[in-house]
C-alpha cells in the first residue's frame, strides 16, 4: 500500500517536472525573442507604440504592486509571528520593528509610484501631451506632501488590518512557514532587484521615447552604452510583473498555488505588452527582464525546498 507522505513525494515531484519544463520552454521563446529583437526591436517598437494607450497607462501606474507588496506582506508577517512571541521581548521587539519598518516604508514607496505616474498622466492630458508619455526614471509631478502621508497612514491601516485578521486565524506552525516563505520572498525580490538595477546602469540604453527623431541614438540590447542615465535595459516594471509569481508561495491550498502561479505568469506577459506599447522599453527589454527575474525566481524556490524541511514547507 502506497503510504500518504510517498503519495504527496510523487505529486512535488510531478509538479517540480512540470515548472522545470515550463521555464525552459520560457527560455526557448524567450531566447527566440531576443533573436528577433536582435533584429527587429526598433521596427517592432515604431509599429507598436501609442503613448495615449489607456492599457500601456493603467499599467505603468498600477502595474509596480508585485515589486512592493510583497515586502509589505513578508513585514506583516513578522509582525504577526512577533506578536505570538513576546516571551522572547528582544526578538520579538526587534522582527516587529523591522517588518513594522519594512511593510510600512514599502507601501509608501508604491503610493508614491502611483501617484507620480498617476499626476504625470493627469498633468499630460491637461497640457495636450500624450498621457502615457511619462518619464520612468523621474517623476516631474508629486503629490502634496500632506495628502501623501494621510493617503499613506489610511491605506496602511486598512492593510494591516487584513492581514494581520488573515493570520490571526493560522495556528503557530502554519505562521512559521509563512515567515520561513516570507524570508525567501524577500530576497528572491531584492536579488531581482538589485540584479535589474545594475543592468539598467551599466547598460545605459535609451528608451524608446528618448530617442531622437532621426533615432540614431537607438543601440541593440547586445550593446552596452555605460552609465550615462538612460535605463531602458532590462525593464523594471517587467521585473515587476514577474515577481507577481512570489504571490503563489504563499498559497497553502494546491489549487490555489496553481492559479496564482498561472496569474502571475499572465500578468508579466501583459506587463511585458504594456511596456512596448507605451514606448518605455523594446521587446528586448522586457523579454530579457522576464528570463533573468524567472530565472532568480527559480533558484530561490529550489534553494527553498532543497534547504527547508519538509515539514516547514507550504
Amino acid at each position: 500500500m502506497t503510504s500518504y507522505d510517498d503519495t504527496q513525494r510523487r505529486k512535488k515531484l510531478m509538479t517540480k517536472s512540470t515548472k522545470n519544463r515550463l521555464f525552459l520552454a520560457a527560455f526557448l521563446i524567450g531566447g527566440g525573442l531576443l533573436v528577433v529583437a536582435l533584429f527587429a526591436d526598433l521596427s517592432i517598437s515604431n509599429a507598436v507604440i501609442n503613448y495615449n494607450s489607456i492599457f500601456g497607462t493603467l499599467f505603468q501606474t498600477f502595474g509596480l504592486f508585485a515589486a512592493y507588496l510583497v515586502f509589505v506582506l513578508a513585514g506583516q508577517i513578522g509582525m504577526a509571528y512577533a506578536l505570538r512571541h513576546t516571551d522572547e521581548p528582544l526578538f520579538a521587539g526587534l522582527l516587529f520593528l523591522g517588518g513594522l519598518g519594512l511593510s510600512a516604508w514599502q507601501l509608501k514607496q508604491y503610493l508614491n509610484e502611483v501617484a507620480n505616474y498617476g499626476l504625470s498622466a493627469l498633468h499630460n492630458i491637461q497640457v495636450d501631451k500624450p498621457m502615457g508619455l511619462a518619464n520612468s526614471d523621474k517623476a516631474a509631478v508629486k503629490l502634496p506632501v500632506g495628502q501623501s502621508l494621510i493617503l499613506w497612514i489610511v491605506v496602511y491601516l486598512l492593510l494591516t488590518i487584513l492581514i494581520q485578521y488573515w493570520l490571526h486565524k493560522k495556528d503557530d506552525q502554519l505562521l512559521k512557514k509563512y515567515l520561513i516563505v516570507a524570508v525567501f520572498a524577500s530576497l528572491t525580490l531584492w536579488f531581482a532587484g538589485q540584479v535589474n538595477g545594475a543592468l539598467k546602469t551599466f547598460w545605459g540604453r535609451f528608451r524608446p521615447y528618448e530617442l531622437n527623431h532621426a533615432q540614431t541614438n537607438f543601440t541593440s540590447w547586445v550593446h552596452p552604452n555605460g552609465p550615462n542615465g538612460h535605463m531602458s535595459f532590462p525593464s523594471g516594471h517587467a521585473m515587476a510583473g514577474t515577481v507577481s509569481i512570489l504571490f503563489s508561495w504563499f498559497a497553502v491550498n494546491p489549487k490555489t498555488k496553481k492559479i496564482l502561479w498561472i496569474s502571475g505568469v499572465v500578468f508579466a506577459i501583459l506587463m511585458a505588452i504594456s511596456r512596448v506599447i507605451i514606448g518605455a522599453h523594446f521587446l528586448s527589454d522586457v523579454t530579457f527582464s522576464f528570463l533573468i527575474t524567472a530565472a532568480i525566481i527559480y533558484v530561490m524556490e529550489e534553494c527553498y525546498h532543497r534547504l527547508v524541511p519538509d515539514d516547514l514547507q507550504l
